[in-house]
């Protein structure tokens, strides 16, 4: 772009460097003189020198500010011209994407039209047999992408009878029941959808499925234990704190069983102890368990889980170890065991909205490379997993040892030991019931949380109480001093200070 104020710079800095050169030229350095009072003085025309100066120096410095001006203004304008062709560019990507998908739409009206004729056999076929005719409509629409919903009916298109049936581009998929998986994407990219569809696969194969999300409702997981529901951070600690003791557990069965691991492994399937433990949301509550158990788990579940048959599925929105449980220092760990699936979302063209592209990105464990993959197309939100069960939920506990199984049902000595009863002079005295402990007399709310969690710690300074359980309730020091008072009255806590410590201790008392 022609600069217009060139001229006007080039001629205020011409006339300022004259101006300069004039004051101080030798012309100016003439001696003058002059009469006083008969006498004549002579000295040099210093007062020519001084307003030339002057002169040149402000033209000089009109000259700069004006190119200073004039290169902001350049930047300014370079600036907008560069948004401008992005903005032009991001308009022509949108109007590409709609071409394209107007395009397929065609391709498969025109490919309908063209195999109706070799498919009228058939469509005939199934007109004798009563079944219900097959029509394309008038508007075929497209398979929706994962995470919108579908509006209408999906036009049933005819396909030519081959021998060999097609491939599943979702095969893939599989891997994620009895493998450590992670999910994650930006928003609007399907991570919950394609999350619930993972988690149908799951139940469908037989897998006892846990949620842990503190933001959900129960009512979006029928059929799915749901753990951390309303916020219940401490509910979800205590889960994972039985998950790690399950993982060691079962090492140990193992370990006594005398099997192979495949054999081990096949012993579980058919018992149906595979444990699914579906982190949904782990960025937003990793960080508010108490201590460092998040980090605990994320570590066994990526190196100890696989083998026991407890495979986790972590939902974040990234891959970094701060969104998933602020696990740092593990990162080859993560490469190394981990099954990755990223989503990649789309520009909607109408709402200018992040939708799911219906497209991923798969990393294999201890693979560089992300292959490209296709996503389930998912017509609806899954919230019903009931229709898959095929057994009533399990409660999770371990198996009990053939040593510890009860005995087999004796018939003979339950009529033996009936009729004895019926001969005896005074009925049995009814066992002595045991009176309930203060603590499980409480009502559950926050008095019995701190209790129970006083008890599991044994011994405790005041301090960490306050700051562990009492954060982690959104309660203050005044309200958590008020509530260990309330235990103190009931005999379930002493408080007490070591010699070598001013710190309050707090010591669970109950008998």
């Amino acid at each position: 772009m022609k600069d217009p104020y060139l001229p006007q710079i080039l001629g205020l800095l011409a006339a300022g460097v004259t101006s300069t050169a004039l004051a101080v030229s030798g012309y100016l350095h003439q001696p003058e003189t002059v009469r006083l009072l008969g006498t004549q003085l002579a000295y040099q025309a210093a007062y020519r020198k001084i307003p030339l100066s002057l002169i040149g120096t402000g033209l000089c410095v009109s000259a700069w500010l004006l190119t200073q001006t004039r290169r902001d203004y350049r930047r300014q304008y370079e600036e907008w011209e560069r948004q401008t062709r992005l903005q032009q560019g991001q308009l022509q990507a949108i109007a590409h994407h709609a071409a394209l998908e107007g395009y397929q739409q065609v391709a498969q009206l025109q490919a309908a039209e063209r195999l109706y004729p070799q498919m009228a056999p058939y469509l005939s076929e199934v007109q004798d047999a009563d079944y219900q005719e097959v029509t394309a409509p008038s508007q075929p629409q497209a398979n929706p992408p994962v995470g919108e919903p579908t509006t209408g009916t999906q036009s049933a298109m005819p396909v030519t009878p081959t021998s060999e049936p097609t491939a599943d581009p979702t095969a893939y998929l599989q891997n994620f029941l009895e493998y450590p998986g992670l999910l994650f994407g930006g928003m609007g990219a399907g991570k919950s959808w394609t999350a619930r569809y993972l988690v149908m696969e799951k139940v469908r194969a037989g897998h006892q499925v846990i949620l842990l999300d503190p933001h959900a409702a129960n009512h979006e997981w029928k059929g799915i234990r749901h753990i951390g529901a309303g916020m219940d951070y401490p509910a979800i600690a205590e889960f994972l704190q039985w998950y790690l003791d399950e993982i060691e557990r079962r090492y140990q069965e193992f370990n006594r069983s005398g099997l192979t691991e495949e054999d081990w492994q096949d012993s579980l399937r058919q018992q149906q102890r595979i444990t699914s433990v579906v982190s949904e949301e782990m960025t937003n509550w990793a960080d508010r368990l108490p201590g460092d158990i998040g980090s605990k788990f994320f570590k066994s579940a990526m190196s100890d889980s696989r083998k026991v048959l407890m495979p986790p599925l972590f939902v974040a929105h990234d891959r970094t170890l701060t969104a998933l449980g602020d696990a740092k220092g593990i990162a080859r760990l993560r490469d190394a065991a981990l099954l990755e699936l990223e989503l990649i979302p789309t520009i909607h063209p109408t709402t200018r909205k992040p939708v799911s592209s219906g497209q991923g990105k798969l990393k294999l464990p201890g693979h560089a490379e992300w292959l490209p993959v296709t996503l389930p197309q998912i017509e609806r939100k899954i919230t019903d997993f009931t229709h898959w069960s095929s057994l009533p939920s399990q409660p999770l506990a371990p198996p009990t040892s053939p040593q510890q199984q009860a005995p087999p049902f004796d018939f003979r000595a339950q009529v033996n030991n009936w009729l004895q009863d019926c001969w005896q002079a005074d009925a049995p005295e009814p066992a002595p019931t045991s009176k309930p402990s203060p603590m499980e007399a409480m009502p559950a709310g926050q008095l019995k949380s701190l209790a129970l969690y006083l008890r599991k710690k044994g011994s405790i300074t005041v301090r960490d109480v306050r700051q562990n359980w009492g954060r982690n309730q959104g309660l203050n020091s005044e309200q958590v001093q008020a509530l260990l008072l309330e235990l103190i009255a009931l005999h379930l806590i002493e408080t007490f200070s070591p010699l070598n410590s001013k710190a309050a201790w707090v010591r669970w008392s109950e008998t």
